[in-house]
């Protein structure tokens, strides 16, 4: 172990570690925008630097980043010399790249607010993290620095884009002013990774907690868009997991189970409104689906519980929501049973983070409210003003100047009425699971013209296998109340199956 003083405090750290980890060690923040812990440290940036004294030698200033940890080393990281320092290479910085809030940021708790020099507004600060995550952790050597001096640039081989690009970007991620460098290695653009959790309305990195309910609560690894796992590149999560909790080895293990009594609860799938449809999803940005406007109104969401639009971030003034999107039309021929009452929840919980001013109408044919108090609270939303319209939207149409979003209907009494919308909910309706007809197949059950699975009206739970059961949606749409009280009976219908072989099965204690 190494000993040394980190501003007059005894500190031991390993052998072999630069100063920068072991002040960190110490709870104390340097500034670093050239460092990373999984990079070779370079030393560019010089705005980690501090003071050291050694035994026989005269205090001098270096970067904390690479500068190793030795016996006997005192090192001071705020004296009035190392904040000299760290001021005049923060104004250095600001002049290079004024328009970075980071730079800006560092500079202004150096006490810069403005450049004595000419401000040369670049994008770039040559700390060289992307030319060395290329080259160490990717191994593409895509980018690099050409010239010297002030003729110094960051550019592919020749100028010109590197075929050995991956498009990965690695090179964005990295940079700690926010330049895409991706740009100028490749022809393509990096495909961001979306969240399925939020429905694709903002992006997540390859590693993750997918969901705030996982089991187990614990960050996991992408495979489809892991460069380590598909590339044997990259490493990163590895280098700085401190636990050294990464096993890029794992792999899915199929377990075998001998049970008395299957209950089949596969749950369904939403309807995916096709992007050539009439009501615009997929080619028009404010045009979404129910689920995803139930992640833009949930404080964990996208959003952060705020009423926003995709398109521009704008707060809108006016919501449509149409109901019945994939339920009671030709090829459906079936209520989905919840649509009706979870626009209507989701119109007053938007009106209570919006404020009273956002206008909702909700386009309809039929109200399904008959579930318990479900009458009451569709009366209530009517008395926050919540507006229902009775008619059949044919299509919409975007106002290309502003992203609106046109509907054109015919009211009660004849009449045709134009309004413009900020976004349009699209209430899409519950159909099978697309593993289905696997799972009749498999299981030996029957499914009716819907694909939903067949039971008996008086003996709802039952598939007319002995020990096979259903609860949900999977025998048709239903909400949830409807869902526990069908899942408890299944329940029920098993514990009876099964009562009489009771501790049959139980291993006998050592």
């Amino acid at each position: 172990m190494i000993r040394l003083t980190i501003n007059n405090q005894p500190v031991e750290v390993p052998e072999g570690v630069n100063l920068l980890t072991a002040i960190e060690k110490c709870g104390l923040r340097v500034p670093t925008l050239c460092y990373h812990k999984a990079l070779t440290p370079y030393g560019a940036c010089r705005l980690c630097v501090v003071e050291i004294h050694a035994p026989g030698r005269a205090p001098t200033i270096v970067a904390s980043c690479s500068y190793p940890a030795l016996d006997g080393l005192s090192v001071y990281t705020d004296t009035e010399r190392v904040r000299r320092a760290r001021k005049i290479t923060a104004e250095l910085l600001l002049a290079r790249c004024p328009d970075s809030e980071v730079i800006r940021r560092i500079a202004a708790e150096y006490g810069v607010s403005e450049p004595r020099i000419k401000k040369k507004y670049d994008d770039c600060i040559y700390c060289g993290l992307c030319v060395r995550m290329c080259q160490e952790r990717m191994g593409r050597s895509a980018i690099g620095f050409t010239g010297r001096g002030p003729r110094k640039k960051l550019e592919p081989p020749f100028g010109k884009h590197n075929p050995m690009c991956w498009t990965c970007g690695a090179c964005d991620f990295i940079c700690p002013v926010g330049k895409k460098v991706s740009s100028q290695t490749s022809l393509n653009v990096p495909i961001p990774i979306l969240n399925p959790y939020n429905m694709g309305l903002n992006e997540r990195p390859a590693v993750s907690i997918y969901y705030p309910q996982a089991i187990p609560n614990k960050p996991a690894i992408d495979p489809q868009a892991c460069v380590r796992l598909k590339y044997n590149a990259c490493g990163i999560c590895d280098a700085v997991c401190e636990a050294k909790a990464i096993r890029y080895d794992q792999k899915d293990e199929t377990i075998q189970l001998n049970v008395g009594a299957v209950i089949l609860a596969p749950g369904y799938d939403l309807f995916e409104p096709k992007a050539n449809n009439d009501f615009g999803y997929g080619r028009y940005p404010n045009v979404i689906t129910s689920l995803q406007f139930e992640r833009i109104l949930s404080p964990s969401g996208p959003y952060e519980g705020k009423v926003l639009r995709p398109s521009d971030l704008r707060p809108p003034k006016r919501i449509a929501f149409i109901q019945c999107v994939g339920s009671r039309d030709y090829e459906r021929d079936y209520c989905s049973a919840v649509c009706c009452m979870y626009a209507t929840k989701e119109a007053i919980i938007a009106k209570e983070h919006a404020g009273e001013d956002l206008q909702c109408d909700i386009f309809f044919m039929d109200i399904r409210a008959f579930g318990k108090g479900f009458e009451t609270y569709y009366e209530r939303a009517k008395q926050l003003g919540v507006n229902y319209i009775r008619c059949r939207v044919p299509k919409v149409e975007e106002v290309p100047e502003t992203k609106n979003l046109r509907i054109t209907y015919l009211t009660d009494d004849d009449r045709k009425v134009s309004q413009e919308y900020d976004l349009v909910v699209l209430s899409v309706g519950i159909q099978p699971p697309k593993s289905v007809r696997q799972i009749a197949e498999t299981f030996g059950v029957r499914l009716n013209p819907f694909g939903f699975c067949e039971t008996s009206v008086f003996h709802p739970v039952e598939t007319g296998r002995e020990g096979i059961y259903v609860a949900g949606p999977f025998t048709e749409p239903k909400d949830i109340p409807e869902t526990v009280s069908q899942a408890s009976a299944a329940a029920a219908r098993v514990m009876a199956l099964l009562g009489q072989a009771r501790g049959s099965l139980t291993a006998p204690t050592v």
